[in-house]
């Protein structure tokens, strides 16, 4: 199974993430096999770490600190993952609500373009499941 074969598995599962672009991607390898992947985005003067999962055979294993180490300068996280929180937070990120004007634009158009993407792949489980929740998400910065 190739990487995009396994995230789109690991997506069709998790349906709080949504794919990203390719050249965004970055995979943690077990004997040449994808374990987890991450993305991270430039958005407007802050970094956004996005489409974090782990395999479940793999959770547990401190991958997520693994993730975390990658991210220098600026960055943020959405996240209503109790174990992602718990990493964030040991790593050095606080709960914030606001990440400056120019980052906050940048996303809001990302997050308006993600919903138009998902009713145009006619992804609606996604769409619904993401809405629900839609105020469980927190954002976390570590500057």
């Amino acid at each position: 199974m190739g990487d995009r074969e396994w995230l789109a598995k690991q997506l069709a599962r998790e349906l709080d993430l949504i794919s990203c672009r390719e050249k965004n991607s970055r995979y943690i390898y077990r004997d040449k096999k994808p374990i987890a992947h991450y993305s991270i985005v430039g958005r407007g003067g802050i970094k956004e770490l996005t489409t974090v999962v782990v395999d479940p055979e793999f959770r547990g294993q401190g991958l997520s600190y693994e993730i975390l180490e990658q991210c220098q300068g600026p960055t943020c996280v959405f996240t209503k993952n109790l174990a992602l929180i718990n990493s964030l937070e040991k790593t050095g990120f606080k709960s914030a609500w606001w990440p400056g004007f120019i980052p906050f634009t940048v996303m809001m158009f990302d997050r308006i373009w993600r919903v138009v993407k998902m009713v145009l792949t006619l992804d609606f489980k996604r769409c619904l499941h993401q809405s629900r929740h839609l105020f469980s998400y927190r954002m976390f910065i570590r500057k």
